[in-house]
């Protein structure tokens, strides 16, 4: 089967892959929930459509997550995957390649690799040197209404910065320490991580998510002439009462873990953008499922 990366060299800059994966699948497929070990908690990221901050570090050790948002509806940009997370020594990246297929999936493997303590010093190193461990945390004054933000979260010796700054339009973006283009060259930098730093890294691997987000909506379209698949819903949960209202729509919206990811996860594997899940009512709806890493609560609001 035929997939694309989404590389650092689309419209978005480095970080655009993240972005142009949301506007492909926001309006047909995404996130899955449930209860008995679902959970409604706070948004933590990514949120809509102002950023919101992370749940943060789930250790006391060294912790980075790499993020983008927009002024959208919160269930267009419910799908965008942290594009970069590191913790507890290993390296989540949720730059995706995806199946170049119609319908398409509905869940998207981020990959892991472990990254040793050189890899970590090295990223340390470089953030100090853009001058990013001071005092100056928003770098996004001038960026024009609307546009995508980056976001960064680093943790280093028990103190963390939350970074904001406008994406790099090219990856050859410097700048004097603690200035816009500063950031951007760290941007840069975190979003290749696995070619800036491939010694320090472990092979790559499928991530397995101890959670994930998922969104309830009205079934997809399926279009002339293609037949909408039926799925049972595997939980124990009616849609009617899955999870908590999601923005201020219709939609609902938990997050599942435990047990009920165990009998969710394989479901979603196997579906695509046009599954309708029938619940014990016979209610026919379709999922959006977002894969959440540590540090974050998810996008439940």
């Amino acid at each position: 089967m035929p997939r694309t990366e989404l590389s650092a060299s689309s419209v978005l800059g480095r970080f655009g892959a993240a972005a142009i994966l949301s506007a492909l699948i926001a309006g047909c497929v995404g996130s899955g929930g449930a209860v008995g070990t679902v959970h409604d908690g706070p948004s933590a990221m990514p949120a809509s459509p102002a950023p919101a901050t992370p749940a943060g570090p789930p250790s006391t050790g060294f912790y980075l997550m790499a993020w983008q948002t927009q002024a959208l509806a919160p269930q267009e940009t419910f799908g965008w995957l942290p594009v970069a997370t590191i913790a507890d020594g290993q390296y989540i990246d949720g730059r995706v390649a995806i199946p170049m297929i119609y319908p398409g999936p509905i869940y998207i493997d981020p990959s892991a690799r472990s990254i040793n303590a050189a890899g970590i010093a090295a990223i340390v190193a470089e953030a100090r040197a853009d001058g990013l461990l001071g005092d100056m945390t928003d770098f996004s004054a001038g960026s024009a209404p609307g546009s995508v933000l980056g976001h960064i979260m680093i943790t280093v010796d028990g103190v963390t910065h939350d970074l904001t700054g406008p994406l790099p339009s090219d990856a050859s973006t410097t700048g004097a320490p603690g200035t816009v283009a500063a950031f951007m060259a760290f941007w840069n930098r975190v979003g290749s991580i696995d070619s800036w730093l491939a010694t320090d890294l472990g092979p790559s691997q499928t991530y397995s998510p101890a959670s994930i987000a998922v969104l309830v909506v009205p079934p997809t379209d399926s279009g002339a002439g293609i037949t909408a698949s039926e799925v049972a819903w595997p939980l124990a949960s009616k849609f009617a009462a899955f999870g908590q209202p999601f923005g201020g729509s219709v939609y609902r919206c938990a997050t599942v873990t435990g047990p009920d990811l165990a009998k969710l996860l394989p479901v979603v594997q196997s579906s695509n953008a046009l599954t309708r899940f029938v619940d014990s009512t016979g209610a026919k709806m379709s999922l959006h499922v977002r894969v959440l890493v540590p540090g974050e609560t998810g996008p439940c609001a």
